[in-house]
């Protein structure tokens, strides 16, 4: 639960006041605005803050609505009232990549390294990759992290033999762009993305923070060199508070 209000209305303050829930939706924004209440946060039950401001509920309901109609919280039936998130807006195109996003955003991210395993390609694997159904692939699993929030989780698929070892290199640089490099491809582009919702498994729920079988988004992504043969498939589920896709028609 988060932290109590950094300053309580005192009876000086209700004199001066016109509204209470003025005070209330005050003081929480100092709170999130100067970053002790942060992104993503669970804010104290409206019965909490109604004890630690001494105002009725309904006070702190309409503080609440203040709040969000200044985008500074969201709302969640049976689950209570959160900091809003700083969304990520990452711009689909050939060429964009999400660590320049970040950098353009002045945000603190990072893609970490999450695991790996060497597996027989599936069907829609061996279509997407153009390799023959006996081949194998490295599945190296990811997540992108920003401020540290995880904000999505992608499962990336490297054709084998030729990129034998990627996952050491990804592990680390923490980049699929010198990994590649360092393998051989200097140049590739996005050939494909197809984006849909999924509903989240166990484990994707429990490193996004959010309830399981709550809606995502999910890409998948095919990255190509510069002779257009596949060299990764990826797999990303995105959680829509954290990131907002763009696509651009120009």
């Amino acid at each position: 639960m988060a932290t109590a209000p950094s300053e309580m209305a005192t009876l000086n303050d209700r004199r001066g006041a016109s509204t209470l829930w003025r005070i209330v939706a005050e003081g929480l924004e100092r709170d999130i605005r100067t970053g002790r209440l942060k992104p993503g946060e669970r804010l104290p039950t409206e019965f909490d803050l109604a004890e630690s401001y001494d105002v009725h509920r309904n006070t702190i309901r309409r503080a609440m609505t203040v709040l969000r109609d200044r985008e500074l919280v969201r709302i969640e039936q049976g689950r209570g009232t959160f900091v809003k998130e700083r969304k990520v807006r990452h711009h689909l195109g050939s060429k964009t990549r999400l660590t320049a996003a970040l950098r353009d955003l002045d945000r603190v991210g990072e893609r970490r390294f999450a695991g790996s395993q060497r597996m027989r390609v599936t069907a829609d694997l061996s279509k997407d990759l153009k390799v023959a159904r006996n081949r194998f692939v490295r599945k190296v699993e990811t997540l992108t992290v920003v401020d540290d929030i995880v904000v999505s989780i992608a499962s990336s698929y490297f054709p084998l033999p030729r990129f034998e070892g990627i996952e050491q290199l990804i592990e680390q640089t923490g980049s699929f762009t010198e990994s590649w490099s360092q393998l051989g491809v200097n140049d590739y582009q996005r050939r494909e993305s197809r984006i849909s919702a999924i509903a989240l498994s166990k484990k994707d729920a429990e490193l996004l923070s959010m309830p399981r079988f709550h809606p995502v988004i999910f890409i998948t992504n095919i990255n190509v060199d510069d002779k257009d043969m596949p060299i990764v498939v990826s797999h990303t589920r995105i959680a829509p508070q954290h990131m907002e896709l763009v696509v651009r028609f120009d």
